[in-house]
């Protein structure tokens, strides 16, 4: 099983709202700890089954509307992640 590490740069991905959910597969840089408890940010333990945010969403988009095209997926993400930092 590939590791994902999880930084400073790449960390917001992985937030939705006020948590980020961490599973086996994620290891947690020691910055990325006092970044997280800095912004109030709430970690959860979840299971490797499920998916991130990220990748269920791409999945409905490519399964239920047929939707390939890479931009409009990166779109899609911006705003629903948006939506979900911003109170949605």
């Amino acid at each position: 099983m590939k590791k994902k590490l999880i930084t400073l740069e790449n960390v917001e991905g992985f937030i939705v709202g006020d948590e980020l959910n961490i599973s086996k597969d994620m290891i947690l840089l020691p910055k990325v700890n006092d970044y997280l408890k800095n912004k109030g940010i709430r970690t959860r333990y979840i299971s490797n089954s499920c998916k991130s945010l990220e990748e269920r969403i791409k999945l409905i988009l490519t399964k239920d509307f047929n939707i390939s095209d890479e931009k409009v997926i990166g779109e899609v993400l911006k705003k629903v992640k948006g939506g979900i930092n911003n109170g949605y």
